[in-house]
């Protein structure tokens, strides 16, 4: 209500509305609890007062009257509602929050006696006694300057009381109240970890108004957890006046882990209260609770074994700050807590390089190369590198040397470290969080070390042990919590550190028997079969497939059900796949292994990764040949010699494919005849024999007819028309085109269908028509979306070049020219590389940048002469003549 009278206006409102009388309620209230020894309460009162405080009072009034209520608000009850707040934060211990609200405070009341006795007194509880002493002398020399001799006297006796307070304490302290000091010794020449210290300054970092807070370090075995938090300790123990422990909870080592009931008799003794055994072990809890209340203590438990190990704990130490190191994740802990995470990782290389020189010491000389290669074999691991640097500590540079060259991840794990003096060996660290899993987790953790690829999905781990999705995924869950297993960005996958993959081989090696390993693998290759066939038929309709192995009892494969599904499986899988095959023939499961290879060969081929595909395509023939089964052999052959075309290896695909050509002829194999007949004449075409190439092509055309084979029609009759349009006869060529792409459309084929426009578009371009041509072209680019098959796609990026050459724009023909060039280099397909430099090497020339077009045009001059084709060798060096008369030696 708003009332007049004696010539003025009163506003009648509720005070609980105003922020003024809201400071004041708070501020009386937080006064009560400092008075009954709540500083945590009085924290917070103070501080929600002064966050009230928002701005200069009454901002808009300049009057006299207005400006007197200001300072008297400021003096009489901000400054001191400051002094409340920074009392109760050094009650509780929060020193450094103090100097930090007293650095602000002081720019504006540098001098004022109560927040510079507050300031003294919290140097001085930081035992930065030499800091304060300073500090005193600094502001009684003003005082005495400013001829305040009452002050000065007042400012002199405090800091007297607090160095007779420190004297006396440190003096006469009973033996209990002690503070204990108990961290183990520090690594004096400790080595990296930058980031982690700084995580830990940060995550130990308390706000004001809290008492304690709760920091987990986690990491897998060996990477050096208790190493990194010791370090840290002993840098940070400044903070920590009231005392340091380090409890070893043994939770994962043979001994058995520590009880709770333990910890706190040793946490009662270091604290000056050995326990009486006439107390309860409630009774022994409480009075930990009560010595440990407002101390700021640092308390490490280390190795805990899980959440139940170390919570009831966390809860009697609620004031401390407690940092527990653990194999495990601890993610219930860290819910119900609150607590903050540090993880640690590996090291890195750099890193590991430093700490093995520094264990090795100055005396022992290793190459560079040498302490590369054992830094990589240990993982990034302290633990694995010191225990090799122990190793090798007395050997000779030479002795060095060969023992680098020979050591593997094997020996590593199983003998370095046993000298007699107690097991230090890795698989002993290793194996107490193997053991703690239950049977399920161990069983799926060391069958997947015998997995050979770098990662694996759930449904691969269900084929290897028969479980469920379910069951398969809570283990794997299990598995990464215990930092067994990592789970890298991609979702649902999972992987090994490299040494703990070899501790799993070892483990399946102890644990499975020779029959039960064999039974795993052969589900595994068995898995990787099934699915890839089905990516095959999804991604490849109408081209055939190896006969279908029916997969291993318990194998479920992926199901997939559309072409980009199986795409994306192919992408995912592209590792593992190539390393399924080899482990496939080493462990004799021959008849899985061809056929794998058979099916994963298309896809790398239309990837573009012909080294690859060799790869793969020479254990096809040595399988199929080991099941004796020659129809398999020769289809192996025949697609090694596929392989060996793409490489540029002509002689040798010739004897591969006229190998299997005969073994189609005698068999009557007609499908087979017609595919080997194709190849053959891609073959004479990569040697600058369009001719040649065109007479085998019909023989394969006329077969692919009889058997109405469309996957066979529609690739045939681009290579015809391929053949025929270097021959310039353009009309037969295109005949052949069309029909490849009325067959490609008919199977679904966008690669041979985008091949087939891309054939049309070069004969536009012959024909002088570049608009035609590079529509063409572009056309079957949309084509080849989502379609991996990247040498089709690099083919039509060199014609546009070409084409953009023809127009008299050399600069975007160079542009188009290098970033083709950039794909290329993935294909490792020379012809088409051949063929890529010569269209770069005119667009140079074009350019007037001679010197590197003939450079150029050599590098395509000797692909060319590599794969046979000397008659578009000689035209290249036709070129470098003319550039550089007199200046060209061809090879011979």
């Amino acid at each position: 209500m708003l009332y007049t009278g004696n010539g003025s206006y009163r506003l009648d409102v509720d005070k609980s509305l105003i922020d003024y009388h809201q400071f004041r309620s708070l501020i009386t209230r937080a006064r009560t609890h400092a008075r009954r020894q709540d500083p945590e309460q009085a924290v917070e009162c103070a501080e929600q007062a002064l966050a009230l405080y928002r701005g200069r009072p009454l901002d808009d009034l300049s009057s006299a009257p207005a400006a007197a209520w200001r300072k008297r608000v400021l003096q009489d009850e901000w400054l001191p509602a400051h002094t409340i707040l920074l009392e109760a934060l050094l009650a509780i211990g929060e020193c450094d929050q103090v100097l930090a609200r007293l650095n602000d405070l002081q720019v504006d009341h540098r001098y004022d006696m109560g927040l510079a006795k507050l300031r003294m007194s919290a140097l001085h509880e930081l035992a930065r006694s030499s800091e304060a002493t300073a500090y005193y002398f600094d502001i009684r020399h003003h005082l005495l300057e400013e001829g305040d001799e009452q002050g000065a006297n007042h400012i002199r006796q405090h800091h007297e009381s607090l160095r007779t307070q420190q004297q006396e304490t440190s003096r006469a302290r009973p033996a209990e109240s002690m503070p204990p000091r108990q961290l183990p010794r520090d690594i004096v020449e400790f080595v990296g970890r930058d980031g982690l210290l700084r995580d830990l300054d940060e995550a130990t970092a308390t706000p004001a108004g809290t008492s304690g807070r709760v920091v987990i370090v986690d990491g897998m075995p060996g990477v050096g957890k208790t190493a990194l938090v010791v370090h840290w300790a002993h840098l940070a123990r400044h903070r920590f006046p009231d005392g340091d422990i380090f409890i070893n909870l043994n939770g994962f080592a043979d001994g058995g882990a520590v009880s709770q009931s333990t910890v706190i008799d040793d946490l009662l003794t270091a604290f000056g209260h050995p326990p009486d055994d006439t107390l309860t072990l409630r009774s022994r809890e409480l009075l930990l609770s009560k010595l440990v209340a407002n101390r700021r203590c640092l308390i490490i438990l280390d190795n805990a074994r899980n959440t139940a190990h170390v919570q009831d704990l966390i809860a009697l130490l609620s004031h401390c700050l407690i940092i527990v190191t653990s194999r495990q994740r601890l993610t219930t802990l860290s819910a119900t807590t609150g607590a903050r995470r540090a993880r640690v990782e590996p090291m890195s290389d750099n890193e590991g390089a430093e700490l093995l020189s520094v264990r090795l010491g100055p005396n022992q000389q290793i190459a560079v190369d040498d302490r590369s290669l054992l830094v990589g074999l240990c993982g990034g691991l302290p633990l694995m590198i010191t225990l090799l640097a122990e190793h090798i500590t007395s050997s000779s540079a030479a002795q060095l040397s060969t023992f680098a060259k020979q050591l593997d991840a094997k020996q590593l794990i199983v003998s370095i470290g046993e000298d007699g003096d107690g097991s230090t060996v890795a698989r002993t660290f290793f194996s107490w969080s193997y053991r703690a899993l239950d049977p399920p987790e161990q069983r799926l953790f060391r069958l997947l070390g015998l997995h050979p690829g770098p990662d694996v999905g759930v449904e691969l781990a269900c084929a290897c042990d028969g479980r469920t999705p379910a069951e398969t995924k809570r283990s794997f869950g299990i598995l990464v919590g215990a930092h067994l297993l990592e789970r890298p960005e991609a979702f649902d996958r999972y992987r090994f550190h490299d040494l703990l993959r070899e501790f799993a081989v070892h483990c399946a090696a102890q644990d499975e028997s020779p029959e039960a390993q064999q039974a795993a693998e052969r589900r595994i290759v068995s898995y990787y079969l099934a699915t890839a066939t089905r990516a095959h038929q999804l991604l490849y309709p109408g081209k055939p497939t190896a006969p279908v192995l029916e997969p291993e009892p318990g194998v479920e494969p992926t199901e997939l059900q559309n072409a980009g599904q199986a795409r994306f499986w192919f992408d995912q899988e592209r590792t593992n796949l190539t390393a399924a095959v080899q482990r496939a023939a080493a462990g004799g499961y021959h008849q899985h292994a061809w056929r794998l290879a058979d099916t994963v060969a298309t896809y790398l081929d239309r990837c573009g990764a012909y080294e690859d595909s060799r790869t793969i395509r020479e254990i096809a023939v040595a399988s199929a040949a080991a099941t004796g089964d020659q129809e398999a052999t020769a289809s192996s052959q025949a697609g090694l010699g596929m392989a060996l075309i793409n490489l540029g290896l002509h002689s040798q695909a010739r004897l591969c494919l006229d190998a299997s050509l005969q073994y189609a002829i005698d068999s009557g194999n007609e499908r087979g005849q017609a595919s080997v007949l194709y190849h053959l004449g891609k073959v004479e075409m990569s040697r600058g024999d369009p001719g040649a190439a065109v007479d085998l092509l019909r023989r394969s055309l006329d077969v692919a007819q009889r058997n109405n084979d469309h996957d066979a029609l529609c690739w045939t009759h681009w290579s015809l028309g391929q053949a025929l349009r270097t021959l310039k006869n353009h009309d037969a060529a295109l005949t052949h085109l069309h029909q490849g792409i009325f067959h490609a459309q008919h199977i679904g084929d966008k690669s041979a269908h985008a091949a087939n426009l891309d054939q049309i578009g070069a004969i536009h371009q012959a024909q002088g028509d570049h608009q035609g041509a590079t529509a063409y072209c572009e056309q079957a680019l949309i084509e080849l979306k989502g379609t991996p098959n990247m040498a089709i796609a690099l083919q039509v990026r060199t014609r546009l070049a070409e084409i953009d050459l023809e127009r008299g724009d050399a600069k975007a023909a160079k542009q188009r020219a290098w970033h083709a060039l950039a794909e290329c280099k993935r294909t490792h397909d020379a012809a088409a590389e051949a063929w890529l430099l010569e269209v770069l090497g005119h667009a140079q020339a074009s350019l007037g940048e001679t010197a590197a077009a003939v450079k150029t045009w050599r590098r395509a001059a000797d692909l060319h002469h590599r794969v046979g084709n000397m008659a578009r060798s000689a035209v290249v060096h036709a070129h470098i003549r003319r550039a550089l008369p007199g200046d060209d030696p061809a090879p011979t």
